[in-house]
């Protein structure tokens, strides 16, 4: 009997291999899968901007990366003392409207340096809900918690986020050809708008996600969104909030997606270093005891095979240390 509906592996033509410079960007997936990258040991730049919920902001950042601009200057607003920007996620803050314009700055031109040399883009969308500020008529990224009286709420249509997302789609590939584009939709409930409310936004980002897929070479769609609300399908694999995917579903939409997009050598690798990363968080009763340094001397040996493939200087460093000479 079959309890479940696991989701089969697409076939894509282009895979990712380990040396492949990725970006990623978005809302809550962009965060969990540019991490499991860093984790193990890619080339990735992991949401530069922040959780990012809404396709237009994210096509502004995208095009702020490409074109090198930045937000104007009617986007600042200083919240308890501190500093914030409408385009970005609250962690980006300055003591003055200055500082957070350079660190904005930089993070704009080192995003664009990035990005168009990469050979993935991920992106994932989180809600077609847009929020307008009353005050200047503009759609912002983030409220950062002023009171919901200064917004009015949108929700956009399919035709408006295809027509944003290709024209910097478009853009970015005109300035880097060979890179390959993977849209998500993020499994996260909006559960402040209400169950109905997300259900449509949810339903619309996924068209929008096909649309785009479907117009161009190169663009794949990855169901993040259907891994959990299909195939894991349980309350068991979200944290205690009931909103957000756990570990144990982050994981194991890791292992579907570099099943679905990464190339056979890569996989080999990643067999590897999980092994390789679970001895360098082992922690022995007596350091010293020979059994241990045994083994510390074999995984030496081990970090030293994938020198060549990834840098592992960090971990090299850990393990010489605590070998008794």
């Amino acid at each position: 009997m079959k309890f479940r509906t696991p989701l089969a592996i697409d076939t894509v033509d282009n895979k990712i291999s380990l040396k492949d410079p990725l970006v990623t960007i978005g809302s809550c997936f962009a965060d969990n899968i540019g991490n499991k990258f860093l984790q193990n040991k890619f080339d990735v730049l992991a949401n530069p901007y922040g959780v990012i919920f809404d396709p237009l902001s994210i096509s502004r950042l995208l095009s702020y990366s490409l074109q090198g601009e930045e937000p104007a200057p009617d986007t600042y607003i200083e919240v308890n003392g501190v500093f914030k920007n409408f385009e970005l996620h609250s962690s980006f803050i300055g003591l003055s409207k200055e500082e957070l314009h350079l660190k904005i700055k930089a993070r704009i031109k080192s995003t664009g340096d990035f990005i168009k040399s990469a050979k993935w883009l991920i992106i994932t969308c989180g809600t077609a809900h847009v929020y307008q500020y009353k005050k200047t008529g503009q759609f912002v990224a983030n409220c950062h918690k002023l009171p919901a009286d200064n917004y009015t709420r949108a929700l956009l249509s399919v035709a408006t986020i295809t027509d944003s997302m290709e024209v910097q789609l478009k853009s970015l590939r005109s300035i880097n050809p060979q890179i390959n584009i993977i849209l998500t939709v993020s499994p996260v409930r909006h559960t402040k708008d209400g169950l109905a409310a997300n259900n449509l936004s949810k339903s619309i980002l996924r068209v929008a996600s096909h649309e785009l897929a479907n117009h161009a070479e190169g663009i794949y769609y990855y169901p993040a969104y259907e891994i959990l609300i299909d195939d894991l399908r349980n309350y068991r694999f979200y944290k205690d909030d009931m909103i957000h995917p756990n570990d144990q579903a982050i994981a194991y939409t890791w292992e579907h997606f570099i099943q679905t997009y990464a190339d056979k050598k890569t996989q080999s690798f990643l067999g590897k270093w999980e092994k390789i990363n679970q001895a360098l968080h082992h922690r022995p009763f007596n350091p010293s005891h020979p059994n241990h340094q045994q083994f510390l001397k074999k995984l030496l040996d081990e970090l030293l095979s994938i020198q060549a493939e990834v840098n592992v200087d960090k971990e090299l460093k850990v393990v010489q240390e605590q070998i008794v000479s």
